[in-house]
């Protein structure tokens, strides 16, 4: 009986994997170098999976964007019992006249469900494979599917540690703002936000068409010119955070409306407390 449902929990593991990775992938290949993530021996990858009952074929391409050449292999492979994917490169089934072809290699994945990459190394970890899902099939008769200038900055959204671009829309979707509040007459960013507004960084960083509005707040307490004064330099404490977490100054704009817009009433100290605030959204 154990040995039955041993083999119904492969079956569905292996079900599960297929559903989840089978398509076009594409990324970079690099040569292991965990003291430079971003690698100048990065090279275009791409991955085309049909998986059926753990069982796999489709292709490898393999592209050196610089010289405009490239090679293409079919491959085999299986889903292995502890989810990860083992494929095998079998035969060349296309290239451009002077591609430089490497032997046959082998490599095991791992699909990051979390960030939405498929993981690889070859046999051997001589190079590590980071791909993202693609909205087409694998071309045969194109020298560069990606431009080569975009190695470098998909390297850097790695760094990042930007998840992938599907899962970053999602992730944009289900990303809520909240107000962060400040200390009685201070404007000093309180621990318990950092993580918070360092995911905020994240997001922005995602998409590199948005960026965010710092709205700065206070409650009643002083005269309406120290209060202005009061909101600015809250909404300028996270420029100076968002700064020197790796945000540019560019993708952000402040705002401070000092005593002007309150979220709770001046004459409790628990609505005070809801006043001094900073207030963010996407522009």
């Amino acid at each position: 009986m154990k040995t039955i449902f041993t083999l119904i929990f492969i079956l569905m593991t292996n079900l599960s994997i297929g559903q989840k990775v089978s398509g076009t992938w594409q990324g970079i290949c690099s040569m292991v170098d965990s003291l430079n993530p971003i690698n100048s021996s990065a090279t275009w990858f791409y991955l085309e999976l049909n998986i059926v009952k753990g069982m796999i074929d489709g292709k490898i391409r393999h592209e050196d964007g610089a010289a405009s050449q490239y090679y293409i292999y079919s491959i085999n492979g299986k889903v292995l019992e502890n989810k990860l994917i083992e494929i095998n490169e079998v035969t060349i089934v296309q290239k451009t006249k002077n591609a430089l072809i490497a032997d046959k290699q082998q490599f095991i994945f791992e699909y990051d469900e979390k960030k939405d990459y498929l993981l690889g190394k070859s046999k051997g970890g001589k190079s590590t494979l980071t791909l993202y899902r693609a909205s087409f099939n694998i071309l045969e008769n194109t020298p560069n599917i990606l431009p080569i200038n975009q190695l470098a900055k998909f390297q850097q959204d790695l760094k990042d540690g930007l998840s992938s671009p599907e899962k970053r829309k999602e992730e944009l979707k289900a990303f809520k703002f909240e107000p962060i509040y400040f200390d009685y007459d201070k404007d000093i960013i309180l621990a318990q936000y950092e993580a918070y507004l360092i995911e905020m960084i994240r997001m922005v960083k995602s998409h590199s068409d948005l960026r965010i509005l710092i709205t700065g707040h206070t409650d009643s307490d002083g005269s309406d010119a120290y209060n202005i004064d009061l909101s600015k330099r809250r909404a300028a404490a996270l420029v100076y955070f968002f700064e020197t977490h790796g945000l540019p100054p560019s993708r952000v704009e402040i705002d401070f409306k000092g005593e002007k817009e309150p979220a709770g009433k001046n004459d409790t100290d628990a609505g005070k407390q809801k006043n001094r605030r900073v207030d963010f959204r996407f522009i």
